[in-house]
């Protein structure tokens, strides 16, 4: 989860298939990153994971309490706790300080193997899908800006070797057109919600920025059929409340949860 100039991005590509009448807006999506108990986890659309968490039998919960269940993967960064960092960390070409994570070389066709390999792990456990982060670093505004065509020529392979999969981007709408073919699903964070993280404080987006925002949401509805997922950050029974008030006010739902995304959220009164 990067936001990287997110507004820029958002505002000219996203087309957005999830407004929707109010009373069907329930349950659509759940994002957890760390260990959770799979039974507890059940009737949601959309449910993204950290596989290397569980195991297949595990899996096979989620799978049989939820519609679609996808595993995190970064493709174009690697946080230095995952299993396979010391085999990528040579295809690296410096540092994410926000989240401890390094940029990982797509041009270099052995990172793209080392990354193959770690998919068609997460494919052994039965996961339906995969969730892919950090399509923002090869914006014009991201670290890897010179390495977009390589980025979306890997992407496509993984499609193609890989059809039954369903592919979720996590941002990257500057290249949503490019990936109608390859993505199944869009998500988008942080459209009424704010998170500092020189602060760490939670806010909401300023009116006019959100009104921005919104109304390019809205105007840009038809230009995709592929589901949107909305991911908004709050720390706060009162502002997560408020959140979901705005958001189904709009016309679409939003998973709140706490920026780090590691556990089912729990809010301060």
């Amino acid at each position: 989860m990067r936001p990287i100039n997110i507004i820029y991005l958002l505002l000219p590509f996203l087309g957005i298939s999830q407004l929707q009448p109010k009373d069907t807006l329930v349950d659509k999506l759940f994002v957890c990153y760390g260990k959770v108990d799979p039974e507890l986890i059940k009737g949601y659309e959309l449910v993204v994971i950290e596989s290397e968490h569980y195991t297949s039998s595990e899996i096979e919960i989620f799978n049989k309490n939820n519609k679609k269940v996808v595993a995190y993967i970064s493709l174009s960064e690697a946080n230095e706790y995952v299993s396979f960092y010391r085999h990528i960390e040579p295809f690296t070409l410096g540092k994410n300080d926000i989240w401890n994570s390094h940029f990982i070389n797509i041009k270099d066709k052995k990172a793209q193997e080392i990354l193959l390999k770690v998919i068609s792990r997460i494919k052994q456990k039965g996961i339906q899908g995969l969730f892919l982060d950090n399509l923002d670093n090869v914006s014009k505004w991201g670290k890897l800006h010179d390495q977009k065509d390589e980025f979306i020529t890997f992407l496509n392979k993984i499609k193609k070797d890989n059809e039954e999969l369903y592919l979720v981007q996590n941002a990257g709408l500057f290249i949503t057109n490019e990936l109608k073919k390859i993505t199944d699903a869009i998500v988008v964070e942080s459209v009424i919600s704010a998170y500092d993280f020189k602060k760490k404080e939670y806010a909401l987006r300023d009116v006019n920025t959100k009104k921005e925002m919104v109304k390019s949401l809205k105007l840009a509805r038809k230009k995709t059929t592929r589901p949107i997922y909305v991911i908004e950050y709050a720390e706060t029974a009162k502002m997560k409340k408020k959140i979901l008030q705005e958001s189904l006010k709009l016309g679409f739902s939003a998973f709140v949860a706490q920026i780090d995304l590691q556990s089912i959220p729990k809010f301060k009164m």
